[in-house]
């Protein structure tokens, strides 16, 4: 009894498997004109777009300091960071 309940829920669970393939292997529309990704939108990001990161450390009051600039500026955290930052390397140059 219990060889046939464990049967049974293996072929349910091939199937089930079979069909949540079969949905993942649909790309970008169908074959009728006009449907699909538009061409030329593949092209990665734009060259001035801000796509590297950098994880910085900082201590307790670090970080308060950095918290009490962006609610001054009403910005969130992140960008405050970033504004300094990018202040600095702009100095730089």
């Amino acid at each position: 009894m219990a060889a046939r309940k464990k049967a049974r829920r293996s072929k349910a669970r091939r199937t089930t498997t079979s069909k949540k393939k079969a949905k993942k292997r649909g790309t970008w529309g169908g074959a009728r004109p006009g449907a699909g990704r538009p061409k030329g939108s593949g092209q990665g990001p734009s060259p001035n777009s801000r796509r590297n990161r950098v994880a910085v450390m900082f201590s307790d009051t670090e970080l308060g300091t950095l918290k009490k600039i962006a609610r001054a500026e009403k910005q969130p955290l992140s960008t405050a960071a970033y504004t300094i930052i990018a202040k600095r390397l702009r100095r730089k140059t």
